[in-house]
């Protein structure tokens, strides 16, 4: 069974930036036939995908103490940028005078550390994934799907667009998920379905 599951830890952005990136994804689904980024929830990954064998309400308490003690803190939106030769985001790792976010790195880091000894050995995904000191929040507005002869246009289509949602909202609520997949080993986004396990505040 948990071979067809992965969990992912996400900071949900404010309603505001949420109703951007949705109505993004509905245009670039209707323009250019993308889906795969449409498929999630909006969201910035804190700690994305990972396999573990260990039981979801275990999962759930190590997630329990992130936010504790944190408060909610600003996030700016950086803009529009490729981010991989297949993906297009919102960068939001840097705060109004071009630093780091350190509130948004200190989140990253505890998810790290309270999830990461709940990772599976095999897991296909963590190894790969720009952590720590790689880490680059942002908000996906495309993935996965972008023929490399059209990322150019959508791109430059993207940016025409700008500014996509707000410059600047409170990070608030984190969420953490359970996804399904037809196929993890492979082609995982056309049968991606996911479910909300558990909601925290940032008081």
């Amino acid at each position: 069974m948990t071979d067809e599951v992965r969990y992912g830890y996400y900071l949900r952005p404010s309603p505001e930036m949420c109703a951007a990136q949705v109505r993004m994804h509905q245009l670039l689904e209707r323009q250019y036939g993308l889906r795969i980024a449409g498929k999630f929830m909006p969201h910035a990954t804190i700690k994305g995908f990972f396999k573990s064998s260990a039981p979801e309400a275990e999962i759930r308490a190590a997630a329990d103490g992130i936010v504790k003690g944190m408060g909610s803190f600003p996030v700016w939106n950086n803009g529009v940028v490729p981010y991989t030769p297949d993906a297009i985001v919102l960068r939001i790792m840097q705060d109004d005078a071009g630093e780091r976010n350190g509130p948004l790195h200190e989140l990253h880091e505890r998810a790290l550390d309270a999830l990461l000894p709940l990772v599976d050995d095999d897991c296909n995904f963590t190894p790969g994934e720009w952590i720590r000191e790689r880490f680059e929040a942002h908000l996906t507005l495309a993935m996965s799907d972008i023929e490399p002869r059209f990322f150019d246009e959508i791109l430059s289509f993207i940016r025409d667009l700008a500014p996509i949602g707000p410059p600047l909202f409170q990070a608030e609520r984190l969420h953490l998920y359970a996804f399904h997949s037809d196929d993890w080993h492979g082609n995982w986004g056309p049968g991606l379905a996911w479910r909300l396990i558990d909601s925290w505040s940032l008081d």
